[in-house]
């Protein structure tokens, strides 16, 4: 249980790290090679160039989690707490149907992709691979917004931003 408690409050983060650190690392060493060896590494800036692109589609589930999503609330502040929370549950439910048809948009260029056999320049990965991984990143958005709807309906936060109190919690706990 731990696990999953541990997982649902840090995957996002963990893939994200990941991918940072592998841009970081690749960049990093391609500046080394041109640097000392008059060499560069032709692949690595196609591989930066994929997880920064990625990278996108898994912060999306981050900032949900994290109730950090970007919004103009200046009229919501003013509302009711009821009201905010239909208005809250309204919007959830319009970005989890715009989330599936982009999932439904992902699935068909997937299927385009591996008709064709498209690959990468410089690699020859299968693109349809890597529009799997933003699929993933998506599905993770969608998870993210249907776990927000369940704490709002059942009364564990009222908006979005209260999605993290769990975090804050945590960290009362380690002081």
């Amino acid at each position: 249980m731990k696990v999953l408690k541990w997982l649902d409050k840090n995957l996002e983060i963990v893939i994200l790290a990941i991918m940072l650190a592998i841009m970081c690392f690749l960049s990093f060493a391609n500046v080394i090679m041109r640097y000392f060896f008059h060499h560069a590494l032709t692949w690595s800036d196609e591989v930066c160039c994929y997880l920064l692109a990625l990278s996108a589609f898994y912060c999306l589930p981050c900032a949900i989690r994290r109730g950090v999503s970007l919004k103009v609330d200046t009229f919501t502040s003013m509302l009711p707490a009821q009201w905010r929370k239909i208005l809250e549950i309204i919007c959830s439910v319009l970005m989890l149907g715009i989330l599936v048809l982009l999932f439904k948009g992902t699935t068909g260029l997937i299927g385009k992709a591996a008709l064709i056999h498209q690959a990468s320049p410089a690699l020859g990965i299968p693109v349809a691979k890597i529009y799997w991984a933003m699929g993933i990143g998506i599905l993770l958005g969608i998870f993210r917004y249907l776990q927000l709807l369940f704490f709002l309906f059942t009364g564990k936060v009222t908006v979005e931003a209260d999605n993290s109190k769990d975090f804050a919690d945590e960290e009362e706990k380690e002081d």
